[in-house]
């Protein structure tokens, strides 16, 4: 009788350790699954995604891509690999698909300190043309964006992008979680209307923090990017996000509504390239010739996002050519670098004209700087029209370097 009470004590301790660490944060399982189910604020239609699932099973080939910042690229942990979107492609891989799921095709598309509005710009090449028309997309913007309408209109224009080009694409909003919080309540008026299945971290880990569930230690390495457990964390609840639309009675397909949430819209955005052959775009450089060799640089590959753009020569000649460019558009996108702090090459401002008013300064040389993608919306209208834009150096910077990264517009 001692024996078979020690063996079923042994038993029952062994069961208590593995309920106290089967989760990330080692914490009951319970607790665990609570928090985790908290996190999703709305599963929205399930018929894409159960469509998604469908092929998977299949053996049907499945395209996945997640599109955001840092977060999405995989920061925090020490190998990137180990962020929330690549541990959801295995987690997704292991539980849905047949044998070794060589069916299911994965591209990250996160980069740091990017939003919605360089998104749009960076969407047909960096997710399309590099993986594949997705079948299933993360979007993941809410720290990075500020929350003012532009940015409502950018989230807009890339879930609308997604289901345009694929109607059956699966798309999921997920709304990151910072220590200054993020832009969720205004990308959920967004995705409710597009009945997107969506997650957000921010209200669990700060009620988690608060009622000292878990140190802050324990989920964040600063004041956004993710542990490898909160990685962990992301993970665990988009799959069950997944689990619960998989679990569920089949929606009535859902259509993609007729009519945009917010206006003026800035879907359909076309990127410009150096090696132009858009006939609806002229470019003159000026002193723009050159090529910047250390934009942003993607952690999968290690390589340049940008590796065309327009460099303004340094020390050039006094004359101080512009970058003239003229095209019909109802939308502009202007991306310039912020060139990084100490760098030996100093950069300085440009001044922006459009139709010959000046509509902005920008500065290359902003002190802390890190060779960062700065977008900003210079032409902004309902109609598309026939524009001249110029950009060239301030006074006092006509010496200095200048980097526009790229340019996006739409008709």
């Amino acid at each position: 009788m001692k024996i078979k009470n020690a063996i079923l004590g042994v038993g029952l301790f062994l069961m208590c350790a593995a309920t106290l660490s089967a989760n990330p944060f080692k914490i009951n399982e319970n607790d665990y699954q609570q928090m985790v189910e908290k996190t999703i604020v709305n599963t929205g239609n399930n018929a894409r995604m159960k469509k998604v699932l469908a092929k998977i099973r299949a053996g049907e080939k499945v395209y996945i891509a997640a599109l955001g910042g840092s977060v999405t690229e995989g920061a925090g942990p020490a190998k990137f690999t180990d962020g929330y979107a690549y541990q959801f492609f295995r987690a997704i891989k292991a539980k849905y698909a047949p044998g070794d799921g060589k069916n299911v095709y994965f591209n990250n598309a996160g980069l740091s300190g990017t939003g919605s509005l360089l998104g749009t710009v960076r969407y047909h090449h960096d997710v399309v043309e590099v993986g594949n028309t997705p079948d299933l997309i993360i979007i993941e913007f809410a720290v990075n964006d500020n929350g003012d309408g532009i940015c409502q209109r950018a989230f807009e224009a890339l879930v609308r992008e997604a289901l345009t080009a694929n109607p059956e694409c699966a798309v999921l909003a997920l709304y990151s979680a910072a220590t200054y919080g993020n832009t969720s309540v205004q990308k959920r008026l967004v995705a409710d209307f597009y009945s997107l299945p969506q997650v957000n971290m921010l209200d669990v880990v700060n009620e988690s923090l608060k009622n000292n569930v878990f140190k802050k230690e324990a989920y964040y390495t600063d004041i956004v990017h993710p542990t490898i457990e909160g990685h962990e964390f992301m993970c665990d609840c988009l799959m069950a996000l997944v689990d619960k639309l998989d679990k569920a009675k089949t929606d009535s397909p859902a259509a993609i509504p007729e009519g945009f949430f917010k206006e003026p819209v800035l879907y359909g955005m076309k990127r410009i390239f150096p090696d132009n052959k858009d006939s609806n775009v002229k470019i003159d450089v000026g002193d723009f010739k050159e090529t910047d060799r250390k934009c942003q640089t993607l952690k999968k590959t290690n390589t340049s996002d940008f590796p065309q753009n327009w460099k303004k020569k340094l020390d050039a000649k006094a004359e101080n050519l512009p970058f003239k460019m003229e095209l019909t558009c109802k939308n502009l996108i202007l991306v310039y670098k912020g060139q990084a702090s100490g760098d030996p090459e100093k950069f300085g401002k440009a001044e922006v004209y459009v139709d010959g008013r000046k509509v902005a300064t920008y500065d290359g040389g902003k002190e802390g700087s890190w060779n960062n993608c700065e977008p900003h919306l210079i032409i902004d209208e309902r109609k598309a029209a026939k524009h001249t834009v110029l950009i060239k150096m301030a006074p006092g910077s006509e010496k200095l370097g200048f980097t526009i990264v790229t340019l996006g517009y739409t008709l």
